[in-house]
């Protein structure tokens, strides 16, 4: 389950992530990612994690095709809350697509807004 976070704003996007998605899930979130896009061009996104996102392949391959297509548009991916794992896949997601991505700890949801959102 996921629900879109209050703060989201403009080309800000926030999602807390409660439990693992499934397909149409992540096609309601790429929907509306790809909506922001198409008005404002780039997006920045915070998740907050408090499971992991993808409950199989279905989901999975859902968020593997919106990377693909949407990549140079990603400004800045923020993960709060992520396991060791997940930090090291935003890390190499990072380098691999040349957009900013940093993890923070549980509890630090304002302060990734605060980088997501800066200059």
């Amino acid at each position: 389950m996921y629900e879109r976070l209050n703060r989201s704003t403009g080309s800000s996007l926030a999602y807390r992530i409660t439990r693992p998605l499934g397909r149409e899930e992540m096609q309601q979130i790429t929907d509306e990612l790809e909506g922001t896009i198409s008005v404002h061009g780039r997006i920045r996104v915070l998740i907050d994690l408090k499971a992991f996102p993808f409950d199989g392949l279905g989901s999975l391959w859902e968020e593997l095709k919106f990377d693909i297509r949407h990549t140079p548009r990603l400004e800045r991916l923020a993960i709060v809350g992520g396991t060791d794992v997940q930090q090291w896949v935003s890390r190499i997601f990072g380098v691999l697509t040349h957009t900013r991505c940093h993890c923070f700890n549980e509890g630090e949801l304002d302060r990734a807004w605060d980088w997501l959102t800066g200059d």
